[in-house]
């Protein structure tokens, strides 16, 4: 089976470049031509360049198409359709030119005989490894319908968790921002205007603070900028660095108000994709293997493998929990039941269930404290302000008495 690089006319009139697997040239043409492209080039790759996925200028795929197609894909599959047919069909309704172009190559690889597991793990940046392995899984057992919606369950969970935590920070960071705003303005505008009327005189000591501030700020503002523009660049680097990232993360889920709600968001998703993954047939260990790899504090992912590690050594995986101090004693007490009853999968959806419930609790008393804290403290903020240009007011009316 060679690979094709094409050029051609999609049906709505792009222009495309991407490949195609076929046994010639003309095989090749005749497949894009049944789909409704106008090829306009058509060049066989060989040697390095064949292993290459074609580059195609464009958005990315978003998180809701993704969860759309598999959708779609579960009701044709439970549908009696045939996978090449409902690659053909999705390929049709994708909306990113992205999508239609890597379901037209898996579609191309299907028909040569690749599996669809494989076929996907060509796009790891749409397909993610999780959800090449549980297709993989299903595959295996014969149940890729039942896949399908698994995997569209779990990404509509991930992203509502997902928008959960990150609707949860808005309003303190917009209170935030604006209260920011307002007081750069007082003191680096308003203040410098009146500064010039009251030189000379005695002023308030509050006063004299905020016109001090003004003018090492006027004075200062370009070493200010740089010196800004170089921190931020000093933390993005060290952000980059594993052992910065790895010290952040192991103190971070400690931190008041703000650590219960990351520590209860990561056991979330450990539960719900360990639970998907057990469901979908993986077993305990690659599926351990894989829910490591999809958990972004790195001080959680260093635990995991601790503990696939244990599990490979012959304990259970309720022992080799003992003696960690992050995942509550709920998610130790239901993983024992679930080696003892052997429903695993059934005791991790109920973790996930659970902490789900008290995740929701913790982020509302995280938002209850916070926005009245916020609101206090900038308000403070713009008081000391608005209360530094009265008194230089009253100071400058007293001093014309």
């Amino acid at each position: 089976m060679a690979i094709f690089r094409y050029i051609a006319i999609d049906p709505e009139g792009n222009k495309v470049k991407s490949r195609v697997n076929a046994p010639d040239e003309g095989a090749a043409g005749r497949l894009l031509q049944a789909e409704g492209f106008i090829v306009q080039e058509l060049i066989e790759l060989k040697g390095a360049a064949a292993g290459k996925k074609g580059f195609t200028i464009g958005r990315g795929v978003g998180t809701k198409e993704i969860i759309l197609f598999f959708r779609m894909f579960s009701s044709l599959i439970s549908s009696n359709v045939t996978i090449s047919e409902a690659m053909g069909i999705l390929q049709m309704q994708a909306e990113t030119r992205t999508m239609k172009n890597a379901l037209l190559n898996i579609k191309s690889d299907i028909e040569s005989g690749i599996p669809l597991s494989d076929a996907f793990a060509g796009y790891p940046k749409i397909f993610s490894p999780l959800v090449t392995n549980m297709i993989r899984a299903g595959e295996l057992g014969g149940i890729l319908d039942v896949v399908l919606e698994r995997i569209s369950d779990f990404l509509e969970s991930r992203a509502a968790l997902r928008g959960k935590m990150i609707i949860s920070m808005i309003y303190p960071t917009v209170v935030f921002i604006v209260t920011m705003i307002v007081v750069g303005f007082l003191v680096g505008f308003v203040i410098p205007k009146f500064a010039m009327l009251l030189q000379g005189r005695r002023l308030p000591t509050n006063t004299q603070f905020l016109l001090d501030i003004a003018g090492f700020l006027q004075t200062n503002i370009v070493g200010i900028v740089i010196g800004i523009i170089i921190l931020t660049i000093s933390i993005i680097i060290l952000m980059t660095t594993q052992s910065t990232r790895l010290y952040i993360d192991r103190f971070k889920i400690h931190i008041p108000v703000l650590g219960p709600v990351m520590r209860y968001g990561v056991i979330v998703q450990f539960a719900k994709t360990f639970a998907s993954l057990l469901e979908s047939g993986i077993t305990l260990i690659d599926a351990l293997k894989a829910v490591g790899n999809t958990v972004p504090n790195l001080e959680v992912k260093r635990l995991i493998a601790r503990m696939n590690e244990k599990v490979v050594a012959g304990e259970t995986l309720s022992s080799a929990l003992r003696g960690q101090n992050f995942f509550t004693p709920m998610v130790v007490a239901m993983i024992k039941v679930g080696e003892q009853t052997g429903l695993m999968d059934q005791s991790m959806v109920t973790v996930g269930d659970l902490h789900e419930k008290i995740l929701t609790n913790k982020i509302a008393k995280m938002t209850a404290m916070i926005e009245p804290a916020l609101i206090i403290i900038l308000g403070s903020l713009v008081g000391y302000v608005a209360w530094g240009l009265i008194a230089g007011m009253l100071s400058m009316y007293s001093h014309a008495q």
